[in-house]
């Protein structure tokens, strides 16, 4: 759900629920997590934008062993949109706090949204997303933890205000260490008022 508050200024709230397919050698359909995040966003200009957000993330209900997390994130965002495409280049940072732990993680995603037809993606028309996004993850209870993600999927354009996103995301976790091979499907609705 984005909210204009004005012209360059806005709100985002989503949901998001992650879908296990493959993990440790084997294929299977498990729930991993439910997000619930809110992000305020600053236009800058056509190009540049700065963004805070919050989210918790509902993980003990769905993995044996895992702890609910809340999310403080920082982003700088670059993107430009010729033709019927949209290039982005996105950093954040984020402070990810558990029961147990703190930590935190660096982010760099490269994403590529193109409209099925036309220039621009309207009410009722789906467009194709595509990304790219390298992590690293410091604590001082481990050692720093290296993840490349790809991801895949289609979007809907719902109505003026619903988008409803379904991204295959492939994982290669804690690559320098201990490498695991990990996909996903991820289901994600965002609210535009």
């Amino acid at each position: 759900m984005e909210y204009d508050v004005t012209e360059n200024y806005s709100h985002e709230f989503s949901v998001e629920e992650r879908t296990i397919l493959y993990a440790d050698e084997s294929f299977m359909i498990d729930i991993k997590q439910l997000d619930l995040s809110h992000f305020s966003t600053l236009e800058l200009d056509d190009k540049n934008a700065l963004a805070v957000g919050l989210q918790y993330r509902f993980e003990e209900n769905f993995v044996t062993g895992e702890e609910n997390e809340l999310r403080f994130t920082e982003e700088y965002k670059y993107s430009i949109q010729p033709n019927a495409n949209e290039f982005e280049h996105r950093l954040r940072a984020e402070q990810r706090i558990t029961s147990s732990s703190t930590s935190h993680r660096f982010r760099y995603n490269f994403a590529i949204t193109r409209a099925f037809k036309g220039k621009e993606i309207d009410t009722g028309e789906a467009y194709i997303i595509g990304d790219l996004e390298t992590l690293l993850t410091v604590a001082n209870t481990s050692k720093p933890e290296y993840e490349q993600r790809i991801g895949a999927g289609e979007g809907w354009v719902l109505s003026d205000f619903i988008k409803l996103e379904m991204v295959t995301e492939y994982r290669l976790d804690d690559f320098t260490q201990d490498l695991g091979h990990e996909f996903f499907l991820v289901t994600g609705m965002k609210f535009t008022l």
